[in-house]
């Protein structure tokens, strides 16, 4: 009961944010939107069966070969997958231009925290997402995908508070994500 009402907040408090009173917002992204993520992203994002989410940690230099890693990061945790509101809040940030602060550049070089992986079939996508530098990195799926290669970063300051909402849900127990802001 109590995680159906933190979701149903979050979608809530995410549309009042924005300003969608409807999921028609998020049919469609908007074109900074659509040009951040890109056809493969969009379309997968429109009919995305589960989404799955982690907490990683970019090691700087190489990766210990020893060591678990997700999409060229060093895996601390496996997270629960996304229900059906959280992948619809998600798709809603992605979708709409004013999540993203295109015409801004950082001096910040993304040290991302969680990772969402986002399926439809076998196909996927990787949502990185730092909270230092506020920026969100889409990685594209391919056989010889390392991190940072293939990935666009753009900043998410705008939406900074329903992405933390979602990841204090998603990760209850980890004290480095409690303490976002």
């Amino acid at each position: 009961m109590k995680r159906l009402n933190r979701s149903a907040l979050l979608v809530f408090a995410s549309a009042s944010l924005l300003g969608c009173s409807t999921s028609e917002g998020a049919r469609e992204p908007g074109s900074g939107a659509r040009a951040f993520l890109g056809e493969f992203a969009v379309s997968l994002l429109k009919s995305a069966e589960r989404a799955e989410s982690f907490r990683v940690q970019r090691e700087l230099g190489a990766q210990p070969k020893n060591e678990e890693s997700i999409a060229g990061l060093r895996l601390l945790a496996r997270g629960p997958e996304l229900d059906s509101a959280q992948r619809e809040l998600l798709k809603r940030l992605l979708f709409d231009d004013g999540s993203y602060e295109l015409e801004m550049a950082k001096g910040c070089e993304p040290m991302p925290g969680v990772l969402l992986r986002v399926w439809r079939g076998e196909s996927y996508l990787d949502l990185a997402l730092c909270f230092e530098c506020k920026m969100w990195g889409i990685g594209v799926v391919s056989e010889r995908q390392v991190f940072p290669e293939h990935w666009d970063w753009e900043d998410f300051d705008p939406v900074n508070a329903p992405l933390v909402a979602l990841v204090k849900e998603l990760f209850p127990a980890d004290a480095v994500i409690q303490g976002l802001r």
